[in-house]
């Protein structure tokens, strides 16, 4: 039980969607909703498949584009999770990048968590994040593409920090402009620095993309 406990694996679901709109030339707003749902975890006696809900997400975000391909943002997210529901204030850039037939964006972001009791916990966070179409060279409406991407994160909370890995790959369904649908694996680990402890969770992740 011990060996488990310190090398914790978690599986579940992960559904998300989001809705983009503009309210000038220069600035845009997006509503985000996602949840994790867990159906597997080590650190249970049995083996048996049981559901948890884990967490759900409600973040919004006031983007400024400072150029074709520079975007600032900041955001506000509120948790709903057992034991404490918190609050948890956003910033980012975002850049990106055309190459001959594929994106290539960077996301640079910051996060302060409040609690009620426990200390102020900020994390540092890199993503890397690539779309590949899968039909010639450009991606047209009505056609598919790959999404791979890895973000690296650095949290601090009082005296501990730590380090948190996620990659995921998805397919993705580009219906026009506005619409759009992945599906994938998002892996995550961590407790990277805390001695005699790591945990890795997979999650099979769907997303639904608006924008108006």
């Amino acid at each position: 039980i011990a060996e488990a406990q310190n090398n914790r694996f978690i599986f579940g679901f992960f559904p998300e969607a989001s809705l983009k709109y503009n309210i000038s030339e220069k600035y845009s707003i997006t509503h985000k909703i996602e949840s994790q749902h867990g159906v597997f975890d080590s650190n249970r006696l049995n083996d048996e498949l049981e559901y948890e809900h884990s967490l759900t997400d409600l973040q919004s975000f006031l983007g400024r584009r400072l150029s074709p391909f520079v975007k600032v943002d900041i955001g506000y997210q509120y948790r709903l999770e057992e034991g404490e529901n918190t609050h948890r204030s956003i910033q980012q850039v975002s850049i990106l990048q055309r190459e001959s037939y594929f994106r290539i964006g960077h996301r640079i972001r910051i996060d302060q968590t409040f609690f009620k009791e426990e200390p102020l916990l900020f994390r540092a966070r890199y993503r890397l994040k690539g779309q590949i179409p899968l039909q010639g060279q450009e991606l047209d409406p009505g056609e598919n593409y790959l999404a791979i991407s890895n973000e690296l994160i650095y949290m601090i909370q009082s005296s501990e920090d730590d380090l948190e890995n996620r990659l995921t790959g998805a397919y993705g369904f580009y219906f026009d402009d506005k619409n759009k649908l992945e599906i994938g694996l998002d892996y995550r680990t961590d407790d990277y620095l805390v001695e005699d402890r790591f945990r890795h969770r997979l999650w099979f992740k769907f997303g639904y993309y608006k924008s108006l």
